[in-house]
């Protein structure tokens, strides 16, 4: 555990020293705070709390966007092959590779709070214990979601090209906002499969949250790691068949 924690610490800091993965998250949401924040002042709810807390959320997301190209990126670097040279195992030197995406993107948070406070937006919390744990289950489901995403774009030599295509679907199926008319029943059907639902939900409606809820997030994550696993060694077979990984 100690040099798994040693290694997803390295990876973490070259995220942070890269520019692109630090704008992702700063601009993003920041971005996402000041869009919200027009909307609030001209219906005057600036004392909405769920403000800044819907852009941490998308600004943790949008960091966790960045897996699809992750493993290309470190395969144009031409450090993928060391990276796999691990008597560890294949799927401990990808996950401490894949994880600090996630970890980056909780960044999110403390500068959507800050940026919302500087604004005069409502940042006060009254489930401080139900957030704390929504944050962490984002966090989890955020990873789960980089596993699959990581997995499915590496078959492609264009992966980083579609990592926008990954931010407002998985959103709004997980329940960022309210979907009106008949798409809120197909959004709320697609949000079941989504592990990201029920953290959401506990971060913005904690008092709405069900044992069900809870039920849906653990066989949903466990569904996921799953898939994860499956795509893992579907692309180390590939691997070590052809010499080369999925269609890179």
């Amino acid at each position: 555990m100690k040099d798994f924690l040693t290694i997803v610490y390295f990876h973490l800091k070259l995220f942070a020293q890269n520019s692109y993965f630090r704008t992702i998250v700063f601009v993003t949401t920041i971005s996402y705070v000041m869009i919200q924040y027009v909307a609030a002042y001209a219906v005057h709810d600036l004392g909405n709390p769920n403000i800044w807390l819907r852009a941490g959320i998308i600004g943790t997301w949008a960091a966790g966007t960045s897996a699809a190209g992750v493993i290309p990126f470190q395969k144009y670097q031409g450090t993928l092959p060391y990276i796999l040279d691990s008597r560890k195992g294949d799927a401990f030197s990808l996950s401490a590779l894949i994880i600090p995406a996630a970890c980056f993107g909780l960044l999110a948070f403390p500068i959507s709070f800050l940026t919302s406070f500087l604004l005069g937006i409502n940042v006060v919390n009254g489930h401080f214990f139900a957030l704390l744990f929504g944050i962490l289950g984002l966090w989890a489901s955020v990873i789960l979601l980089d596993f699959v995403v990581a997995g499915t774009f590496v078959l492609t030599p264009n992966a980083m090209l579609y990592e926008g295509l990954l931010m407002a679907p998985i959103l709004i199926g997980s329940g960022i906002y309210q979907i009106p008319g008949q798409w809120g029943r197909t959004v709320q059907v697609f949000g079941w499969f989504l592990p990201m639902t029920t953290p959401v939900k506990l971060i913005l409606h904690p008092t709405t949250v069900t044992g069900v809820d809870l039920l849906q997030f653990m066989i949903i994550s466990i569904v996921w790691l799953v898939l994860a696993k499956s795509l893992l060694n579907y692309c180390m077979k590939k691997v070590r068949l052809v010499g080369e990984m999925g269609g890179l």
